[in-house]
């Protein structure tokens, strides 16, 4: 259990794993090594540390170097705040159904499939999100009782990792990221994580990172807001500016399409551009992402309501840039139309997807798009309409839909298509 007391005061430690712990008036060695000292470490080894004789005169405001793997802790396990797609966790050998809301212990591993997602709460209310196919482990969540201050240390063992972190409490307080060859350590942040080919790659959007070696000590990087660095196994760093966010054209259109579709605008410098869709303006519940090489993106199955669009650049080393997002309407409400010969006539029919009432409207226009309709359908149920003995000449057709459900109406009119009449030749008429 956390003592009643007020948390002892602290300052900042030139060791990463010990903590620096000032000697306050009244603290003896037995008191402070019964409470806050795992077994096997008693207070000869504090009096060791404080470099006195007398178990219960400790020199009040000297300062204490303690190794952290002496002092007690309590471990407190993380929440699965949502997932899509596939997602798997094993614990102690055992895979175990993904459930919102469901532990995430110590020695945890969790894996995500394509096109599936996954996000974490950590006590602190720090969030960790998974995208897809990555894979990560969760190796210590703790809380260290003599300072109050969290223990966080999670390893990527493939793919990414995007996390945005709560500002620690005191100078004891560590969150750590690890992947085979680097280690990233903050104090309240957002930045992202990647592993692949045998590179670590570090993304810093807000507060400040500092990268190490895997052990956490070696080779140690200060990286500022707006840098990126990759870091190989050779211990190789490269530094660079993260892009500029994208910006997405027309990302107010309520997509109505079978597919959401959206196009970003050419950013200099991107190889690539990223593209995440949620049902949540905080990307805690995301639904799908996708790749693009021409800033290009088509989603299936994206399902109505309001959602959120954020968009990135990907730099040709990796680097992955500043993220911008936007709120959409997806409302489906699609509509596809043809025309076909018929007998002593055109038969024109559409079709589409949606829920709720739909109505049709069908236009035929003369020689323009332009033109006042020849013919003008309004409130039609059926899925086509069949007209006869249409004069030789150019004409111009559309197909409208009104789509009602519940208190949402949504309109929308296919592009008018062209469809010329040839009369008969002249050899015919002669034939004749």
């Amino acid at each position: 259990m956390i003592p009643d007391t007020p948390p002892p005061v602290t300052r900042s430690a030139p060791h990463a794993n010990a903590i620096a712990y000032v000697i306050r008036r009244g603290d003896t060695a037995d008191q402070l090594s019964r409470k806050y000292l795992v077994e096997g470490r008693d207070w000869r080894a504090l009096l060791k540390l404080a470099r006195v004789q007398n178990p219960r005169r400790l020199p009040t405001g000297r300062q204490l170097l303690i190794p952290r793997s002496w002092l007690r802790y309590r471990i407190e396990p993380a929440r699965l705040a949502s997932y899509r797609g596939k997602v798997a966790i094993t614990a102690n050998g055992r895979e175990a159904a993904a459930v919102i809301g469901a532990s995430i212990d110590e020695g945890t591993f969790i894996a995500t499939a394509a096109n599936s997602f996954a996000t974490l709460i950590l006590a602190d209310q720090s969030r960790i999100v998974l995208p897809s196919q990555s894979r990560v482990r969760v190796r210590e969540l703790r809380r260290i009782l003599l300072t109050n201050a969290i223990d966080y240390r999670l390893e990527i063992i493939s793919g990414r990792l995007e996390t945005k972190v709560q500002p620690l409490e005191g100078p004891s307080g560590r969150y750590r990221i690890e992947t085979p060859v680097s280690m990233t350590a903050v104090r309240g942040t957002e930045f992202r994580v990647s592993f692949a080919a045998g590179t670590a790659i570090t993304e810093v959007l807000s507060g400040h990172v500092l990268v190490t070696d895997s052990d956490g000590q070696t080779r140690a990087l200060a990286l500022d807001p707006g840098i990126g660095a990759a870091r190989d196994g050779e211990g190789a760093v490269r530094t660079e500016p993260l892009l500029p966010a994208p910006a997405l054209e027309d990302p107010g259109a309520v997509q109505l399409d079978d597919n959401v579709a959206f196009r970003a605008a050419t950013t200099p410098g991107a190889a690539r551009y990223r593209l995440v869709i949620a049902s949540d303006a905080g990307f805690i519940d995301n639904n799908v992402e996708q790749i693009s090489e021409d800033g290009r993106f088509s989603f299936a199955d994206i399902p109505n309501g309001n959602q959120f669009a954020r968009i990135s650049a990907i730099a040709p080393s990796g680097v992955e840039g500043f993220a911008q997002s936007y709120g959409f309407k997806r409302r489906l409400a699609s509509l596809h139309a043809s025309v076909d010969a018929a007998d002593d006539g055109y038969r024109f029919r559409w079709w589409g997807s949606g829920n709720g009432t739909r109505r049709y409207r069908f236009q035929l226009l003369s020689d323009t798009p332009e033109a006042p309709p020849i013919v003008d359908r309004v409130g039609l149920e059926q899925d086509s309409l069949t007209l006869h003995r249409l004069a030789p000449g150019v004409y111009h057709w559309r197909v409208g839909l009104l789509q009602i459900e519940a208190d949402d109406t949504v309109e929308t009119w296919t592009n008018p298509e062209k469809l010329t009449i040839a009369g008969p030749s002249a050899r015919r008429k002669a034939d004749r």
